[in-house]
């Protein structure tokens, strides 16, 4: 959901997922990596930076096509003072409904009510 905070979600989250594109047998490279900087295991994929912030690294997102096909839609937006990829509101929502946990039902209709502000204000990418 971080993403969608971004592009104007009235939501609260707790972490940020980082959706990786290794193959399965490397993808705690990108954990490791993070450990050699100062982040400290929180569990499995979640690791916690220096100044609090939880990062869950994501492999596989469900609801969505492969990494690079997602990538091609993604937009760049500033976090932290970088320039990243994030995935477009419309499939951020395509991932909650697959997965459709308690707190996703929520989301999408945050995410939808965002995307219906935007279509009657006369723009903004989904």
């Amino acid at each position: 959901m971080s993403a969608a905070v971004l592009q104007g979600v009235p939501v609260v989250t707790h972490d940020v997922d980082l959706w990786i594109d290794l193959p399965p047998r490397q993808y705690m490279s990108a954990v490791k990596a993070a450990l050699r900087d100062g982040a400290t295991m929180v569990r499995n994929t979640v690791v916690e930076l220096s100044d609090g912030m939880l990062v869950n690294f994501i492999y596989k997102v469900s609801g969505l096509g492969d990494f690079a096909s997602e990538l091609r839609q993604a937009r760049k937006l500033r976090f932290h003072g970088c320039l990243v990829p994030v995935m477009p509101l419309t499939s951020i929502r395509k991932s909650k409904a697959a997965v459709m946990r308690t707190k996703d039902a929520s989301h999408i209709q945050y995410i939808d009510e965002t995307l219906r502000l935007r279509r009657q204000a006369g723009g903004g990418k989904a």
